[in-house]
C-alpha cells in the first residue's frame, strides 16, 4: 500500500476558533491535489526515470484538466509521456487515478446531490450542494445521473408481516399517472422494519413473484387497503388484514356516493370506528393479561354488532357500503385472531403510508410530472436512506467505484 505523508504549517496571528475552521475548510482541496502531484510524480519517474536518464519513454509536455468536485474545482497540470517505440502519447497519472476521459463533474458532486434529492427538488439540492462544495452541478446534470442510477430494494427473508400499498404520481407520457408501490418487511421478533420492494408501474402479480423468492407468504401476514387486485393477489397468504383506518375511508366515501345523508353518514362513521377502537383496545389488553375466552367474547361481539351494521346500512338502500363491509368483515378482525394464535399482526398500515407522505413531499407537492425511471429512483434513494442505512452506504459505494484507500499525517511546524 503506497503511503502518502503531507505536512501542513499553520502561521496564524490573531485567529480564533470560528476564523481557524472557516480557513481550514480550503485545505481540503489543496491536499487531493498534492497527492495527485505526488502520484503523478512517482508514476512519470517509474516510466521515464530522472531527470537525464534515457528510458523507452520520455516527458512529453503537459495538459490541463479541470474537475469539478466536493472540495471544489481542481485545476491541474498533468505530465505527458511518450512512448518511443509505438508512438503513443498518454497521460500516466489519469490511468493510475482512474480519472475520467470527459467528465468535468465527478461522481462525488452528483452524489452528494443525489442524497439531497429525496427531499429537495433538482433545483434546489443542486443549490444545496453548491453552497456547502462549491462546486457547480446544474440541473440537468443531476437529472441525468439520477436516470442512470441502477438501484433496487433487496429482497429478505426476515419479515413475518408484510405492509402492502401504492400510490399514483403525476406522469411525464400519454399515461396520466404513474403508480409507486411499496412493501414493507415487519419483523416481529425484532420490532424492526424493512424494505423489501418498491418499483413503478409494475404488476401485482410480477411483485409477488418476486417476494416469493425469498418469502414463503403462506407464512407471512399482509396489512393492505381494499384495494381489489392487492387482496386478490395476496388472497393465499396466512391472513389479510384491512387497515382499520382506510376502511372507515372508504365507507365514508360508499355513502357519499350513494348519496347518503350527512348526518348518517357521520351516524355510520362514527359506529363503525368505535366498533374497531374497541377490538383494538380488547387485543392491546390481551397482550398484557392473555386472557383468551375474554379476547373470543370480544371477536364474538364485534362479529354481531358488524352485522347490526350491515343491517342498518341496507335498511336504508346504501348497499355499497353494506356489501363493502360483510366481505371484509373477517379481514378486519384478522389482527385479533392472530392474536390468540400468539401472533402479533399491525392492524394499520400506518408505518407504510407514512413513507408515502414523505414521498409525497418530493414527488407530489412541487407540483411536477415525472418519468418512469426519475420517479424509481428518487423513491428508492428517498426510502432506502430512510428504511436501510447499510443498503444506502453500499450504493453510494458502488456509484464512487473502488475508491481505494489513503493515509496521511498532519503535523505542526517544528512538531
Amino acid at each position: 500500500m503506497k503511503k502518502t505523508t503531507i505536512k501542513i504549517t499553520i502561521e496564524h496571528e490573531n485567529l480564533n476558533l470560528v476564523g481557524l475552521i472557516d480557513q481550514v475548510k480550503g485545505l481540503e482541496r489543496e491536499i487531493v491535489e498534492k497527492v495527485i502531484r505526488d502520484v503523478e510524480k512517482e508514476e512519470v519517474e517509474s516510466l521515464c526515470g530522472g531527470e537525464y536518464e534515457r528510458t523507452r519513454y520520455q516527458r512529453h509536455g503537459s495538459k490541463s484538466r479541470s474537475f469539478k468536485t466536493s472540495v471544489g474545482t481542481l485545476n491541474l497540470d498533468l505530465t505527458r509521456v511518450r512512448d518511443k517505440e509505438t508512438g503513443e502519447v498518454f497521460t500516466p497519472v489519469e490511468e493510475a487515478l482512474s480519472m475520467p476521459k470527459r467528465k468535468v463533474i465527478l461522481e462525488d458532486v452528483s452524489l452528494e446531490s443525489i442524497e439531497q434529492i429525496s427531499k429537495l427538488s433538482y433545483r434546489k439540492a443542486v443549490e444545496t450542494v453548491q453552497e456547502l462544495s462549491h462546486s457547480k452541478l446544474s440541473k440537468s446534470t443531476l437529472w441525468r445521473r439520477v436516470q442512470e442510477l441502477e438501484i433496487s430494494a433487496e429482497p429478505r427473508s426476515d419479515a413475518d408481516v408484510i405492509l402492502v400499498d401504492e400510490t399514483k404520481v403525476h406522469n411525464q407520457g400519454e399515461e396520466p399517472f404513474n403508480y409507486l408501490h411499496l412493501v414493507l418487511g415487519y419483523n416481529t421478533e425484532e420490532d424492526k422494519y424493512s424494505l423489501l420492494s418498491a418499483g413503478v408501474n409494475d404488476e401485482w402479480s410480477e411483485i409477488r413473484k418476486e417476494l416469493e423468492k425469498e418469502l414463503d407468504l403462506s407464512n407471512v401476514y399482509v396489512v393492505c387497503d381494499s384495494d381489489r387486485e392487492i387482496n386478490d393477489t395476496f388472497e393465499n397468504s396466512k391472513g389479510i388484514q384491512i387497515c382499520h383506518f382506510h376502511a372507515v375511508k372508504y365507507v365514508d366515501y360508499c355513502l357519499w356516493k350513494e348519496d347518503a345523508p350527512k348526518n348518517f353518514r357521520k351516524k355510520m362513521r362514527r359506529i363503525l370506528k368505535a366498533r374497531l377502537h374497541t377490538l383494538q383496545n380488547s387485543v392491546e389488553k390481551f397482550w398484557r393479561d392473555e386472557d383468551t375466552e375474554r379476547l373470543k367474547d370480544r371477536i364474538g361481539w364485534f362479529r354481531e354488532e358488524i352485522d347490526q351494521w350491515v343491517e342498518r346500512a341496507e335498511g336504508r338502500d346504501f348497499t355499497m357500503a353494506a356489501n363493502y363491509i360483510r366481505k371484509v368483515r373477517e379481514k378486519l378482525l384478522t389482527f385479533a385472531k392472530a392474536a390468540l394464535k400468539d401472533e402479533y399482526v399491525p392492524y394499520t398500515n400506518n408505518k407504510e403510508e407514512r413513507e408515502f407522505r414523505e414521498n409525497a413531499y418530493r414527488t407530489k407537492r412541487i407540483g411536477g410530472s415525472w418519468s418512469e425511471d426519475g420517479l424509481h429512483n428518487v423513491s428508492l434513494c428517498q426510502l432506502i436512506s430512510r428504511l436501510d442505512e447499510k443498503l444506502f452506504k453500499k450504493i453510494k459505494e458502488v456509484y464512487l467505484g473502488e475508491t481505494g484507500t489513503l493515509n496521511y499525517s498532519v503535523s505542526l511546524a517544528g512538531g
